[in-house]
């Protein structure tokens, strides 16, 4: 196949303008993205609710007269491409960018942008025949399939749909390659135990299905825990507020990418070596394991979202408070995490679900007192007797007592 293009530079990018017609984007073009990464979940997630939007594509090219589109970035690589160019010679210069992209057939091409528009010309072209003679602005661009090209690429993808539109939260982890929370959440899901495979969901928000039976966690959660650790690191550099939100706007070195990699790593086995619950479930090897630990029942706390991000929160108040990594997660792994039991029992679990009421910042100050009263302030301490008493529908003095025979 050779397509006429015009050949281009912008940056590091060497790219390709040209046409295609709908019927070499249906034989040729695949609208899957899954060569920017390799984690199962992310493999998932990346296809972007791909099923109800290339269908109003598709009903557009069918129905629309006027249709248009502009140009779809697609990436090439593997097989033979080959730049044939025809030099034309003016009166006053030499035109060298204009020629052919020549395919052999064997290349994997797909789109950096542009998904579910290839996606609605193969389905429309399966209904009417006659479009696959429309032709399709595209442009070219070489993808390298390693770790730095699919970085690359994927930091191409993610800048030219935040162009278009905000990029979710879970194309965000997936695809962002300035954000290190980011970066070390993909890190996680694909070399740490706990998190590899199907211990980790990806759901359009961070609570995971009801059906589900294997996740430990959701994406959006375990990046959560990863943003605490992160930000409380580089608090310490008096990097906060403000400050810390440009940080991951921007790629850090590479060095400081892998300093802040071995800190959430470390913590993580940590985590693990310290909380039995964790070590069971990853001696389990059956396809329900997460039902033993989030069920009708209540299950582990650890195993529901809204309370695992605080108690990393709480991990790490621990820390500074003079707690080691390993006695901040053995101290809070010592404590009740049954939601069956006081005092989550009317608290975070009414008997059959979650209370997602709660405030966030109340959990984790409940994880603190149950471990030392010392751990939060009067005033964190007066709203968490308020919040409690109220959850329970019991007076606060009830609820002091209540909470008092549970301090550690």
């Amino acid at each position: 196949m050779k397509i006429p293009v015009t050949r281009g530079r912008i940056g590091s990018w060497r790219y390709y303008i040209g046409v295609m017609n709908f019927k070499q984007i249906s034989e040729s073009v695949t609208s899957s993205i899954n060569q920017l990464f390799t984690a199962t979940c992310l493999d998932e997630l990346l296809q972007r609710e791909l099923t109800s939007n290339y269908e109003s594509i598709k009903r557009y090219l069918l129905k629309e007269k006027d249709r248009f589109f502009n140009a779809i970035i697609l990436a090439l690589y593997d097989g033979d491409p080959q730049w044939l160019e025809i030099e034309f010679r003016g009166e006053e210069q030499e035109f060298t960018n204009v020629g052919f992209l020549q395919l052999s057939g064997r290349e994997i091409i797909f789109p950096v942008d542009g998904q579910h528009r290839v996606a609605g010309i193969i389905e429309a072209v399966k209904e009417n025949h006659e479009l696959e003679r429309e032709q399709v602005p595209v442009i070219f661009i070489a993808h390298e399939n390693s770790d730095l090209g699919r970085r690359k690429t994927r930091k191409l993808f993610s800048t030219l749909n935040r162009r278009a539109k905000p990029v979710g939260q879970n194309e965000n982890i997936a695809l962002d390659e300035d954000d290190v929370c980011a970066i070390i959440t993909r890190d996680l899901v694909q070399d740490f135990d706990l998190f590899k495979d199907k211990n980790v969901v990806n759901s359009l928000g961070k609570q995971i299905p009801v059906k589900n039976e294997s996740a430990f966690t959701s994406l959006i959660t375990l990046y959560q825990c990863i943003d605490s650790i992160v930000s409380w690191y580089l608090s310490k550099e008096k990097i906060t507020g403000k400050k810390y939100k440009e940080y991951l706007l921007y790629r850090p070195s590479e060095e400081k990418i892998e300093n802040l990699r071995t800190v959430v790593f470390d913590i993580m086995q940590e985590f693990v070596n310290n909380t039995n619950v964790l070590r069971d479930f990853l001696d389990d090897k059956n396809d329900n394991r997460a039902a033993r630990y989030r069920n009708r029942e209540g299950g582990n706390l650890l195993f529901r979202p809204i309370a695992l991000t605080e108690y990393f929160n709480a991990a790490l108040i621990l820390m500074d408070n003079g707690y080691s990594c390993k006695s901040a997660f053995s101290s809070l792994s010592s404590i009740s995490l049954n939601l069956a039991d006081i005092p989550w029992r009317g608290f975070l679990w009414d008997g059959t679900k979650m209370i997602n009421r709660v405030s966030r910042p109340v959990i984790r100050d409940l994880l603190l007192y149950m471990i030392d009263r010392t751990l939060i302030s009067s005033k964190d301490y007066e709203r968490l007797i308020k919040v409690y008493s109220a959850s329970l529908n019991v007076d606060e003095s009830l609820a002091k007592n209540i909470l008092k025979s549970i301090n550690g």
